[in-house]
């Protein structure tokens, strides 16, 4: 089962490429989560127009709903690009992802993750 979570804000530059929606804002971020089990995986990506168009910032976090306050939680940078109207990145050990830039996109993450994958929530944190 796949629920969203909301995302707090940033990013900037791909929205000039987008040219409409939530990314064309000036900062904005896009979140997932998913549960597996008594786990829910979360999943959210910033990119700041501070730290440069093309680092992303990845939080994933796995919860476990009968011991809530032992979230474990990653956190990694990485790069993006854009790529065929998607947003897609590498970061690191929590693996390479894209995610279509329209609303009602899902998220996909290749190989092994601990991060959420599916259907993607955008914000520009207004």
């Amino acid at each position: 089962m796949r629920s969203l979570i909301l995302a707090v804000a940033v990013l900037y530059p791909w929205a000039a490429l987008a040219d409409e929606g939530p990314w064309s804002a000036p900062a904005w971020a896009v979140s997932t989560s998913q549960t597996h089990g008594p786990f829910v995986h979360a999943t959210t990506l910033y990119v700041s127009p501070g730290r440069g168009h093309d680092v992303v910032e990845a939080i994933c976090s796995v919860t476990d709903k009968r011991a809530p306050k032992d979230a474990v939680i990653f956190k990694r940078k990485g790069k993006a690009l854009m790529r065929q109207g998607s947003w897609c990145g590498n970061v690191g050990d929590l693996g390479e992802w894209c995610v279509p830039l329209e609303y009602g996109a899902s998220m996909t993450w290749y190989g092994k993750t601990i991060c959420a994958a599916g259907v993607a929530e955008f914000s520009t944190g207004d």
